[in-house]
């Protein structure tokens, strides 16, 4: 059965479907996403976290439009931004999105006030309404009596929080948190988090968050795992580690289960009483079970 795309652009701010991207590097293709499936709601704050190489920030940059999918829909208040012009693409980042870096945030010879207002000017805004924003946004960030300092001259904490003032100086509908807390203590880490946890709740942005630390994940109401271009699950509050059964009916089963259980290629469904049992498929055996409630997958 098709799903109703539109349907669900309707309940979620942010639609993703079968996304996919291929890098290629001469002769060789490195397939950074393999074909990903997830939604957000308005106002979530969603965190997304894998190792290194796993495809969290390749999955920023296709929501972001700063880079274009192989295959694929990213659907943004229904509309499609994997289609989007350059122009268009460059107005979706302006006046919808928001985006904190790992590092070089902000512009190094503007004081944190004049690095906040930028966007704003940039935009069109007027300085007055500009400059009363940035200030607004500086003070709820405990930065007023630092409003004049230049990049340099703050802490790394201070600067991760006047870049997500900057991201949040247009008025995003969604904010995109790429590592913020990389090259931070676990203090400092704590006190930016809460700060975006805030953010969130008092300007109902709907915030992005991908990440390495479990720890950073906890501010988020919803955590999602990647790992090889794949999304693998997440946790729940109740019932702990969970998967997700994308669009087209794909379970992936996470790393650490797979080696708990030694699966391998293939496993064996089957449809019990207490819900679907997943058990690895003995590769050596000739006799595959044939009980209709049962199948064969891989894994």
């Amino acid at each position: 059965m098709t799903e109703d795309l539109e349907q669900i652009a309707q309940e979620y701010k942010v639609v993703v479907r079968d996304l996919m991207k291929v890098y290629r590097r001469g002769a060789t293709e490195v397939i950074a996403l393999r074909g990903i499936d997830f939604e957000v709601s308005e106002g979530e704050f969603l965190s997304i976290i894998g190792p290194s190489g796993s495809g969290k920030t390749t999955l920023l940059r296709m929501i972001g439009a700063l880079d274009r999918p192989t295959a694929g829909t990213v659907l943004f208040d229904g509309h499609n931004i994997a289609l989007l012009d350059d122009y268009h693409a460059m107005l979706y980042r302006r006046q919808k999105v928001g985006f904190v870096w790992q590092t070089g945030n902000l512009v190094p010879d503007l004081t944190a006030l004049k690095n906040v207002m930028l966007p704003m000017r940039l935009a069109g805004a007027p300085k007055k309404a500009a400059e009363k924003r940035a200030m607004m946004l500086l003070e709820r960030v405990g930065l007023k009596l630092r409003i004049n300092h230049r990049p340099h001259q703050l802490s790394g904490g201070e600067n991760q929080r006047v870049a997500i003032c900057v991201a949040l100086a247009n008025k995003p509908d969604l904010l995109l948190a790429d590592e913020i807390t990389g090259e931070l203590d676990t203090e400092t880490a704590d006190v930016v988090m809460q700060m975006l946890k805030e953010m969130n709740v008092e300007f109902n942005t709907t915030i992005i968050n991908v990440t390495h630390n479990p720890h950073v994940t906890e501010y988020a109401g919803r955590v999602l795992r990647i790992r090889d271009g794949l999304i693998e699950g997440q946790r729940h509050v109740l019932y702990g580690d969970i998967s997700e059964i994308d669009a087209k009916g794909r379970l992936v089963i996470p790393e650490t289960v797979r080696r708990l259980a030694n699966i391998q290629k293939r496993v064996v469904l089957s449809v019990t009483p207490e819900g679907l049992l997943i058990k690895p498929l003995d590769e050596g055996s000739a006799d595959v079970p044939e009980a209709p409630a049962e199948e064969t997958a891989d894994a």
